[in-house]
């Protein structure tokens, strides 16, 4: 017999209900928590809910909103759960929401907070579990819920900078129904980057997609920000030397004054030590003491916070003896973010018990940055940069949950939209460190999507996450996510098309197809030119070179998926027009390549066909000997020789480092600071460069270690390096725990090869390390290694 189908649960129609307050006695926040629930569901289903100050008759659904200090009107008998407790009273932010069809003839949902903030976490689960479409508003009718945070700082920076990938395209209204979108998953805290005076823009150049100043926008976030009763932040970078000059210090106290004095609500400023900054100790606190002041005097319970990021071993040293000597009560705490070379429980040791440490997680890169995308392929590294959309549900929630125990919550740094997955999971894991990431997700799809579209909205952001852990060229994976995000897709009506969240994750699907269907080729166009050079021998050196640039000339974007390619283009169109979201530099405005440019990006070099296009018209020039010898060299490039091992060092994902020592997994560390990151990708090389130069392997504490077993302990052996990466750095090989030749110095984006000796007595028992260490600079970063038998 066929399987019966699951009944539906049964659920209550609230499509006539009135929402129910204290009326007069409801404070604004309050007020905001139902004028938030009507808007929303108005906007949802077309329904205009009535506001009364009272209970209607018994035959009127009724959606009471308000706190548990100005109760609003309650039937007899109404069957309410308890409220999570925190030392004998109502845990704070906490919230009760229930549906009771008992206490009278018309279903009663009650959305009641612990205190007023919590009202408006009530009204946002009632959201996120509406079943709702056209005149529709449905509840489970046994919903029972008792809630509160585990953690109080649960926080989202939301800047209107150049850099941002949307939010300076956005007015006051955006943002404010983004802040109500962020609200609905539990967040209590936003950060804003200010700039310091009326004329000025802050952290980056003038922007032309900005509606407002920043000085205006900031004021009327922080008064939006108070009406909702969210906490503001400020990250607010001190100028580099500006602590110790007496001019400057005194003008840039005088600045940051008028900017506190000139806002409506401003509870925290967090200045980050570096990233920017770079301002000693010793001349930070002094000047942070002073700042502390100036805040005060206008917000008199705004709190001070520093970050040791970029502080290199002095300068981390003198940090934390400040702390301990002078226990600062002007202080309120320290951020841990990126850039600090010690891990979070490190920090927490090392700083007096008596200042939280507060995370400062970076959820908007996905490369060169705090918690990289992990073994990521090189050509997805390319397709889409530092700062895409990438939705990494399963890995974020991770690393909340593995961080979060030493500090009490975050807030996460962000530069737009293209993190919006990420922002909504840290949100739920911190006010839920159990949530169910598919739970999370399906809530995320109901919500803001269609509630015809929670599953499916749910498994296609997994599959995208999903889609960049493997080779790009192979991994089955993406063609299995185009077809779920077409098929959404096809049965979309007009209102899911224009919902930038469900063009967020069509552009990510058809674009992710796009760019496999441009690696295959250029592999495959790859391998054809160089099985045309490796016939020079056979044809002569010109015929070969002239055939293998007649097939690298094939590869071309624009023939490679012409019918993604074109989708992917219309998604930014509509991405553009529906959020101000900017994927190109040329056509809509992004500040650079690396900050979300997906279409010039997507159209970049992905493989090695510019490098090898590039080296083939010197080769015209050179003796016909010479030139076989070169073509031979290119050919054989990653080919050490009988006895010999070569490793690329970027190239994890293809299994092309297999010496490459790792004592610590991703789980453990996966922001790389304890063991060894083995994709480090350099944004602004070169062009025509090898992808082994811009991939790397990188440790910023310990060195960087190659171990060979099974070597020919008499054997005569050459290691052969390339230098590259980012930044300056100087280098020391160890080869048996030795040191052997001089440093090695260099500048990252210019690839520097370098050959060594190994001593024999550095082979003991056929077996070899060879360890790179940094007498320059805070890491250690290597592109190409090969060991050559002779």
């Amino acid at each position: 017999m066929p399987a019966r189908k699951a009944r539906p649960a049964p659920t209550v129609n609230l499509a006539s209900a009135v929402v129910v307050t204290a009326g007069a006695a409801a404070d604004n926040v309050e007020r905001q928590a139902a004028a938030m629930l009507r808007w929303e569901v108005g906007k949802r289903t077309g329904l205009a809910w009535e506001e009364l100050a009272g209970l209607p008759g018994d035959e009127v659904p009724v959606i009471i909103v308000g706190s548990q200090q100005r109760l609003p009107a309650l039937p007899p008998g109404i069957r309410l759960p308890s409220p999570v407790t925190k030392n004998g009273a109502p845990a704070a932010e906490g919230y009760l929401l229930a549906v009771d069809s008992a206490a009278r003839r018309a279903p009663t949902v009650c959305a009641l907070g612990n205190d007023r903030r919590g009202t408006l976490y009530a009204v946002g689960h009632l959201l996120r579990t509406l079943e709702w479409g056209p005149g529709k508003a449905d509840l489970p009718a046994d919903l029972q819920v008792a809630s509160a945070p585990a953690y109080p700082m649960r926080g989202m920076q939301l800047g209107y900078r150049r850099l941002n990938d949307t939010l300076d395209a956005w007015d006051v209204g955006r943002y404010a129904q983004y802040v109500r979108d962020l609200i609905v998953f539990g967040v209590n805290s936003i950060e804003l980057i200010p700039p310091l005076s009326p004329g000025r823009y802050g952290a980056a150049e003038p922007d032309p997609l900005m509606p407002l100043s920043p000085w205006d926008i900031t004021l009327a976030l922080c008064a939006l920000l108070d009406s909702y009763d969210m906490e503001v932040w400020f990250w607010l970078p001190l100028e580099s030397g500006a602590a110790g000059d007496p001019e400057l210090r005194a003008d840039s106290l005088r600045q940051r004054e008028a900017l506190f004095a000139a806002c409506r609500r401003l509870d925290h400023v967090f200045v980050p030590g570096g990233d920017p900054g770079d301002t000693a100790p010793d001349l930070l606190f002094p000047y942070l003491r002073d700042l502390g002041q100036a805040l005060r005097r206008h917000h008199p319970g705004g709190r001070l916070w520093v970050s040791p990021q970029k502080f290199r071993r002095e300068n981390l040293a003198r940090f934390y003896e400040y702390l301990h000597q002078h226990q600062p009560d002007w202080l309120e705490g320290v951020v841990w973010g990126p850039g600090c070379l010690q891990t979070l429980p490190q920090v927490r040791e090392l700083v007096p018990a008596r200042y939280p440490v507060r995370h400062y997680p970076d959820v908007t890169h996905a490369k060169i940055c705090q918690f990289p995308f992990p073994h990521w392929d090189a050509a997805w590294a390319l397709a889409y940069e530092r700062q895409p959309i990438q939705p990494r549900p399963t890995q974020f929630a991770h690393i909340c949950n593995l961080h979060s125990p030493d500090t009490p919550g975050a807030v996460a740094y962000s530069d737009g939209t293209g993190d919006d997955v990420n922002k909504v999971i840290w949100a739920a894991r911190l006010w839920d460190p159990q949530a169910q990431v598919r739970q999370v997700l399906e809530d995320y799809g109901r919500c803001f999507v269609g509630p015809e579209f929670a599953q499916e909205a749910a498994e296609g952001l997994l599959m995208l996450e999903r889609n960049w852990a493997g080779p790009a060229a192979s991994n089955p994976q993406v063609p299995q996510t185009l077809a779920h995000w077409q098929a959404m897709e096809k049965r979309a009506t007009a209102r899911e098309l224009g919902c930038w969240r469900f063009q967020q994750g069509l552009i990510r699907a058809y674009g992710d197809a796009f760019v496999q269907q441009r690696v295959r080729q250029e592999q495959e166009l790859l391998a054809a030119a160089y099985g045309e050079l490796a016939r020079a021998g056979q044809v002569g050196v010109r015929a070969a070179l002239a055939r293998a640039e007649e097939i690298l000339a094939r590869a071309d974007p624009l023939t490679a998926a012409p019918e993604l390619r074109s989708r992917v283009h219309e998604l930014a169109g509509m991405l553009f027009r529906s959020i101000g979201m900017q994927l190109s530099i040329a056509g809509y405005g992004a500040s650079a390549r690396d900050r979300g440019a997906q279409l010039d990006n997507n159209d970049g070099p992905l493989t090695d066909c510019p490098w090898l296009r590039c080296q083939l018209p010197r080769l015209r020039e050179l003796p016909e000997s010479q030139a076989r010898e070169e073509i031979d060299r290119l050919v054989h490039w990653t080919d050490p020789g009988p006895g010999g091992c070569y490793d690329d060092l970027g190239s994890h994902v293809h299994g092309r480092d297999p010496h490459l020592v790792r004592e610590i997994t991703w789980e453990q560390d996966p922001g790389f600071l304890l063991g060894v990151q083995d994709a480090n990708y350099v944004s602004g090389f070169p062009e025509g460069a090898r992808l082994s130069w811009a991939t790397q392997a990188q440790a910023y504490r310990p060195p960087l270690r190659l171990r060979y077993q099974g070597l020919d302990p008499r054997g005569s052996y050459l290691l052969r390096a390339t230098y590259a990466g980012r930044g300056r750095m100087s280098l020391q090989l160890y080869l048996g725990g030795q040191p052997v030749g001089e440093p090695v110095s260099f500048e990252g984006r210019q690839p520097v090869v370098r050959e060594f000796e190994v001593p024999l007595a550095a082979i003991a028992g056929g077996t070899l390390e060879a360890v790179w260490d940094n007498v320059e600079g805070h890491d250690v970063q290597l592109a190409e290694v090969w060991l050559i038998k002779r």
